[in-house]
């Protein structure tokens, strides 16, 4: 398939946000979970493209093609959302230091006195993005698949003849296309809403020369880590 269309051009909504906040790291955040989005999509087509019937790339086992292939999907769909997270807490609350807010720092599960303060600093939208994807099942299952790759381990259903792995997540044994496609929309999805509600803040600057340039929006890594 090709290569993802954005909806509207992320590229000038962030601009908008980073000038209308002064805070360029929000921006650089925002990109960089659009990035995150276009690769998985990237991934999609690599998956799809690659077989696994023939021998392997460098002696590459399928099945280890398999697992890195659905740890970089669900990490990278989870990775995305943390980086939406870590610039609306830039931008929105007042949020400093070298450690980023990630998705679970707004929970509305968690009611911890931080996490309370921290959604009362979002404007209404953001926390209805928030809430709405935590309700979303299908990203319960791309965390619970990231959680099992990466602190334990995830059982696996094979078959003969071969078949693309099965992973078993929560109740439901999903093949590794299936897992990609989850965490690809699941990024997609909300990644894409949110940049849909960051133009409707009213305090929008009108002024466009005042506004960063392209460049500056992608020059701006930092090596800062989540919160978690």
């Amino acid at each position: 398939m090709p290569a993802y269309s954005w909806p509207n051009d992320p590229v000038e909504i962030i601009r908008y946000f980073e000038i209308r906040h002064q805070n360029p790291d929000a921006g650089a955040l925002l990109l960089f979970a659009v990035w995150a989005v276009d690769s998985l999509h990237y991934l999609t087509d690599l998956d799809c493209a690659h077989d696994f019937s023939a021998s392997p790339i460098g002696d590459h086992r399928p099945d280890v093609v398999e697992v890195a292939h659905v740890r970089w999907a669900t990490g990278t769909s989870i990775s995305a959302l943390d980086l939406c997270a870590a610039g609306l807490g830039r931008a929105l609350c007042a949020h400093i230091g070298p450690r980023e807010l990630d998705i679970g720092d707004f929970d509305p599960a968690t009611p911890s006195k931080r996490i309370v303060r921290l959604r009362g600093l979002l404007p209404l939208d953001a926390r209805l993005w928030v809430d709405t994807l935590y309700a979303d099942p299908r990203y319960k299952q791309i965390v619970a698949a990231r959680h099992s790759l990466t602190h334990a381990r995830l059982t696996r259903h094979f078959a003969v003849p071969r078949q693309r792995l099965r992973l078993q997540v929560e109740n439901d044994a999903l093949d590794v296309p299936t897992l990609i496609d989850y965490a690809r929309d699941v990024g997609t999805r909300h990644v894409s809403t949110l940049l849909a509600i960051v133009p409707r803040d009213s305090r929008l600057l009108a002024d466009a020369t005042l506004l960063p340039t392209r460049q500056s929006l992608t020059l701006r890594p930092r090596g800062r880590t989540f919160s978690r």
